[in-house]
């Protein structure tokens, strides 16, 4: 069942989004090789157009996410930059998912439609419908379900940085990630669901989640907004146990 509004949120989503210009350079970059530092011409690309392109230049994720890697590495501002990459894999994941499952508008992809409507940036087109199913995700121990994702993560994030999130979750899986010790590239290789999805399957219990981020947030360097990542994850993911 294709959707468009879930396709709609999530290019508004980036839209919103605080790097939206360092993305549409990125994501310009990387699709074209071009770099603008007029404001007003990055102002002025379509981010609708932006997701179409990169996602038919690059159809695996993985592919896109070495892609914006190695952009990256050319720039000087690069943490700011990693930032903006890590939003675009965040979002474009979820696009992504819907891709692999059917659920994405043929149309949005279709290179021949594309070509046919080609015209030099910006551009842009409005899809509507209706909400789609849940995605789910199952748990690996006690076969509980994270539905939706998508509404997962726009939870957390409205509460809290998901930079933070990430780096939270990221020390409880991995190491202790530290951004004045550490490089930014391991953190960079997860999207914020696939860390929310790997601490919810590594977890069988919420109290044994809960003691986890709880030790974890007390070991980082900025352990107030730690912990506050801490209350705002496990309230989301505490209904799932």
């Amino acid at each position: 069942m294709e959707n468009l509004s879930l396709l709609e949120e999530v290019i508004d989503s980036l839209e919103q989004d605080v790097n939206v210009l360092r993305i549409k350079r990125l994501i310009l970059f990387t699709c074209h090789s071009t770099w603008s530092n007029d404001v007003n011409e990055v102002k002025a690309l379509h981010m609708n157009q932006l997701v179409r392109e990169v996602m038919i230049m690059f159809p695996d994720l993985n592919m896109l996410k070495q892609m914006l890697n190695n952009q990256v590495r050319q720039l000087s501002k690069q943490t700011d930059y990693l930032l903006a990459a890590d939003s675009i894999v965040d979002s474009l994941g979820f696009l992504y998912t819907l891709r692999d499952e059917g659920n994405l508008p043929e149309s949005f992809l279709n290179p021949q439609a594309a070509a046919k409507n080609k015209r030099p940036l910006p551009f842009n087109q409005n899809d509507h419908s209706d909400k789609n199913e849940h995605d789910t995700i199952p748990h690996r121990h006690n076969l509980k379900y994270l539905t939706n994702l998508f509404d997962l993560r726009s939870n957390i994030s409205r509460n809290i940085s998901p930079l933070h999130a990430k780096i939270l979750l990221f020390s409880s899986l991995n190491y202790r990630f530290s951004p004045q010790e550490r490089d930014w590239s391991p953190l960079y290789t997860y999207d914020l669901d696939d860390l929310m999805q790997l601490i919810f399957q590594t977890h069988e219990t919420f109290p044994d989640l809960e003691q986890n981020l709880k030790l974890v947030s007390e070991s980082l360097d900025q352990p107030e907004d730690a912990k506050r990542a801490s209350a705002v994850i496990l309230q989301a993911l505490k209904p799932f146990y």
